[in-house]
């Protein structure tokens, strides 16, 4: 099983020495109109958020954050560190509300901050102009190509947005062995199948290209895709993330 606690740690350390290696105004290409400051103040906040969730077991409202007055690395450091003792106060079986359609319990929240802090410090590092190839580890970037499956397609279709699976798709890594098949349902989210890929197209990558082409940070063209090429692109240019 996927140590997420630990994998967050470290991940948000290399965010926090991405974040110290560039300057605060500099763009972020694979989010438009940000910096890497306006990056730093979106993540720190939600390690903030989701601590105070965690805590209380219950919604929160975003904090509004200030900027601050010490190095952005620094900073976010600190709001890791404390979302991080929240983590490890509360155990991951106990009642705590997420924004999503799956169970309403604590464990959530591990796995969702370390996928979010592994897709920004892809942004990060793009935006200083480093390699981002191999930063998020197969193991971390297949269980977030998972999450994308199992929490964001059907918290984006419950948000009222249009369908990205309109037929029955599948997806394997490369490198990690993984597999799913989405199958769309009349009514409600796809149905998804764990350990085959099966559909009109099958989408293969590594975990992290994978991973990064549905969170939209890589272009689809990394992927090879076996079968109908249409079914392919349609559901690679619809929205599976929000």
């Amino acid at each position: 099983m996927l140590d997420h606690l630990g994998e967050l740690d470290r991940t948000a350390a290399h965010l926090a020495t991405a974040f110290d290696a560039v300057d605060p105004g500099t763009a972020v290409p694979s989010c438009p109109g940000w910096t890497i400051a306006d990056l730093a103040l979106h993540i720190g906040a939600g390690q903030r958020w989701s601590a105070s969730v965690l805590l209380s077991g219950r919604e929160q409202h975003r904090p509004e954050v200030l900027r601050t007055t010490i190095s952005w690395s620094d900073w976010y450091a600190g709001t890791t560190a404390a979302l991080l003792a929240a983590i490890r106060a509360v155990d991951p079986d106990e009642p705590c509300w997420n924004f999503a359609p799956v169970p309403q319990r604590a464990g959530f929240w591990p796995r969702r901050r370390l996928h979010e802090t592994a897709v920004h410090l892809i942004d990060a590092l793009q935006a200083a102009g480093t390699s981002s190839v191999g930063a998020i580890p197969p193991s971390v970037a297949a269980d977030g190509v998972d999450e994308v499956f199992e929490v964001f397609v059907p918290r984006v279709l419950a948000r009222g947005f249009a369908p990205a699976v309109t037929q029955q798709i599948g997806v394997r890594t490369t490198d990690t062995g993984d597999a799913w098949t989405l199958t769309p349902q009349p009514d409600g989210p796809p149905r998804l199948e764990r350990g085959q890929a099966d559909g009109k197209a099958v989408l293969t990558g590594s975990a992290e290209d994978l991973l990064l082409c549905l969170w939209k940070r890589l272009p689809p063209d990394l992927l090879t895709v076996e079968g109908d090429q249409q079914v392919a692109a349609d559901f690679l240019a619809g929205r599976v993330t929000s």
